[in-house]
């Protein structure tokens, strides 16, 4: 039976049970940092990093998009707490419909990764790396041990080792060294379609897929790749972390005046003097003394030398550093939340309607980041597990991320009830799935109603 994914390209089983981007210990996939673009970043180094991005090749953009995240203290607070909010959000499996097919087809995916040994918060969190470089791509890594297509692991991915297409722009491919020998139309120079080979130099591409070099496609069903746009546009320029580079350039500026004001002008001026006979040898104990006063506060010198301490006047003031980091922050906390108030509190204070309303804007994000992760599950995991399994099916599980709302819960029970007892009949299956809860196994003790006359005793 010939396998499909959703994009139309054939699926080879046994591309399936190999890791296609694995690191290596040298060549285009290896765990090393050694371009450390942040060092000595200036506006036209990075947008030279920005249009090299766009080009096709996004390594320098991807390394800085990670230093990023670990030299910016709030960037990495704000990106992280929207990142943790939809890991941490409850994953339930729905089936299609009531039939007996799509049934089956819901438990095993439940089985599977709900209910499997897969660390969904860890993996879930991994994923949205996308949210800061635009995208994502985790190997799933499929066990065929027992007598079905298992995701035993689903391993996130360094996003510098991969690129998109020259012409489109938006087909992601793996960095690899294997020879390639990719059919190339001569007078347009992209590729032609073709089909998955056992060493998987050949892809099944749609045309108009622009040729890069040290590139291969991902196969089939062997990748979770989530796109989390902040704006329309190419993938690459989908990221939080390109709006937030300029910030952090500005704000390294800042910094460094910063730290050098303080350096200046957060103690006072130390004065050496001597008397006119001073030997030379007495004018570097004093300079010895005057240095060490500084650092180690405490030094020795000649009795007949005095120091003097004269207070700096300073020529600006320290706010003026602080309130343009707050600025800045303020600005990156508006990008990756939509709003400041769950981050910073502002100087005259703030209303509770206008924390509520910021609370608000920030849950519309949380919501819009849930749905479109659960589409990526649904087409890049929950689809590969049906059809690998089960075959091709019409209708497949569907995915749905949210926090539980007791008062929803409560109300549709209510509704429940009051439909059953007018005659409806609801299939149990239907309402454990909509509640999110799973059926008794056989033999577990389970709840039930009061017998009479049990309640009055």
């Amino acid at each position: 039976m010939t396998l499909y994914d959703a994009y139309g390209r054939e699926v080879d089983t046994g591309m399936l049970r190999e890791e296609q981007a694995a690191p290596t210990m040298a060549g285009v996939r290896n765990i090393y940092s050694v371009m450390h673009p942040s060092i000595g970043l200036t506006p036209e180094r990075l947008v030279g990093i920005f249009q090299q991005a766009e080009f096709g090749d996004p390594f320098l953009y991807l390394e800085l998009a990670e230093e990023m995240e670990e030299k910016d203290l709030h960037y990495l607070a704000v990106l992280g707490t929207r990142k943790n909010a939809v890991a941490q959000l409850d994953l339930v499996v729905r089936a299609a419909s009531s039939g007996s097919e799509d049934q089956r087809a819901a438990a095993m995916v439940r089985e599977m990764i709900a209910d499997g040994p897969l660390q969904l918060d860890s993996v879930l969190f991994d994923v949205l790396d996308a949210v800061g470089k635009g995208f994502s791509a985790t190997e799933i890594i499929w066990d065929t041990s027992g007598r079905e297509w298992f995701p035993a692991q689903l391993k996130w991915r360094d996003p510098r080792w991969f690129a998109f297409d020259w012409i489109s722009g938006e087909e992601m491919l793996v960095r690899t060294l294997k020879g390639q020998v990719i059919p190339v139309d001569s007078e347009t120079q992209t590729r032609l379609p073709t089909h998955f080979g056992g060493d998987g130099i050949y892809a099944s591409m749609r045309p108009g897929i622009g040729i890069q070099p040290m590139t291969a496609p991902l196969a089939p069903y062997k990748f979770v790749t989530h796109f989390a746009k902040a704006k329309a546009g190419l993938p690459i320029r989908g990221g939080l972390a390109r709006a937030a580079g300029w910030a952090y350039l500005f704000k390294n500026y800042v910094l460094k005046d910063w730290v050098t004001f303080t350096e200046v002008f957060g103690q006072p001026l130390r004065v050496g003097k001597y008397h006119p006979g001073a030997s030379e040898q007495d004018k570097q104990a004093l300079l010895r003394a005057v240095s060490r006063i500084g650092t180690d506060a405490a030094a020795i010198m000649p009795e007949s030398m005095v120091i003097e301490f004269t207070e700096a006047h300073q020529n600006g003031s320290a706010e003026l550093y602080q309130k343009f980091c707050e600025y800045l922050d303020a600005q990156v906390s508006k990008a990756v939340l939509g709003q400041t108030l769950t981050t910073e509190m502002p100087d005259s204070g703030g209303s509770r309607a206008a924390a509520e309303v910021h609370e608000g804007v920030r849950r519309d994000i949380l919501n819009a980041d849930a749905r479109r992760l659960a589409a990526t599950l649904a087409r890049d995991l929950v689809r590969p597990i049906v059809e690998l399994n089960m075959g091709p099916q019409v209708r497949y599980p569907k995915i749905e991320l949210g926090l539980p709302d007791d008062s929803d819960a409560k109300v549709f029970a209510e509704i429940v009830a009051m439909l059953a007892d007018r005659g409806l009949r609801v299939g149990q299956k239907t309402i454990l799935d909509k509640l999110g809860i799973a059926e008794a196994s056989d033999g577990e003790a389970v709840l039930g109603a009061l017998a009479c006359g049990r309640g009055e005793q």
